[in-house]
């Protein structure tokens, strides 16, 4: 049952070259020769795109990191900052954000594995290129502290309506703390839950194995699943007033005129809980996940035309999540 849980995988990995002063540090021109030495290195890999911060408009680079394929400091705090992006936006190469190099690989659903093995031959390829800075005592160096060692962050995004609806949420938190985990909003470190989505991540990476940071992360993952689903179980104790919230949900989806974010997030989260329990069918969860992304601000307003006035974006909203859930989705008459 964990495909009703999580959501997504994404690994991480900080690398740094040796023998260059870190981002924050390096002047223009030797900053873009960073970007240009990590682009060459990517060639052998794939086909990748290259966005360069200083270039890109707000709105395109606000669509990448709703999609999770950069990160806010990157637009926001890095003038010489760039992403090279693969085709099928599985794999995300930040440089130039808080370290010259991080690595990003994001599947679908509990891939702790694969997204590992993945990321693992990316990191094979551009240390055959890029020299990193490595310490035999400490591991890979790194801007931050938190992350020097193994220089990497195992995350899995989570769906909990049901600790969230209990308000159960900040006991798991406190678990999760216990655990050596972090739990984090859908966009990091500072940001806040929606639609019951979080981010638990290692919080650890010195002292420990790639091995140790998976299996840690792999066990905690587990832990919550199982008292998600016993949360959901207790929910269903009160079937009637469960059903129509999610029957409501469903009424007001697709058939409202106009949807702000809050809003949208909202009504897809009970859709999404709606299908747990068989009260709504879903085709495919990936493809409801891309909703509920192309429902964000940016996304939606670059679907919907880029000169599109908020109250504008929620109609086309509202009619775009119609659509969508129309394609994958349908209520069941049980």
């Amino acid at each position: 049952m964990d495909e009703t849980t999580v959501v997504s995988t994404r690994i991480r990995l900080a690398r740094n070259i040796s023998g260059l002063p870190f981002p924050h540090k390096l002047a223009q021109t030797p900053a873009m020769q960073v970007v240009d030495k990590v682009g060459k290195a990517l060639a052998p890999v794939d086909s990748f795109s290259r966005y360069d911060m200083g270039k890109i408009t707000k709105l395109d680079g606000t669509v990448l990191q709703e999609k999770h394929l950069i990160s806010p400091d990157l637009l926001n705090d890095c003038p010489f900052g760039s992403a090279f992006i693969s085709p099928d936006e599985t794999v995300s190469v930040m440089v130039n954000e808080e370290d010259h190099i991080r690595e990003q690989v994001i599947m679908n659903g509990f891939s702790l594995d694969e997204a590992f093995d993945k990321i693992n031959t990316l990191d094979d390829v551009l240390s055959r290129d890029i020299k990193f800075a490595y310490s035999p005592r400490f591991g890979y160096l790194t801007s931050c502290t938190t992350n020097v060692g193994t220089g990497m962050r195992a995350s899995v995004m989570v769906f909990l309506p049901a600790l969230t609806g209990l308000k159960l949420i900040e006991n798991c938190v406190n678990g999760m703390s216990r655990l050596n985990m972090t739990v984090r909003g859908v966009y990091g470190e500072g940001s806040k839950a929606v639609g019951c989505l979080y981010q638990i991540s290692n919080r650890h990476t010195l002292g420990v194995k790639e091995g140790d940071v998976l299996n840690a992360v792999r066990s905690a993952i587990n832990n919550i699943i199982e008292a998600e689903l016993r949360a959901r179980a207790q929910l269903k104790y009160n079937e009637t007033e469960l059903r129509d919230d999610i029957c409501r949900a469903w009424g007001t989806a697709t058939n409202a005129y106009k949807l702000s974010t809050s809003e949208a997030m909202q009504l897809l989260s009970l859709i999404r809980l709606g299908g747990y329990y068989g009260y709504i069918e879903i085709k495919d969860l990936a493809e409801f996940q891309k909703i509920v992304i192309s429902c964000q601000p940016a996304n939606i307003q670059k679907l919907g035309g880029n000169n599109l006035e908020p109250s504008a974006r929620d109609v086309f909203r509202a009619h775009y999540i119609a659509a969508a859930l129309g394609e994958i989705a349908k209520k069941c008459d049980i």
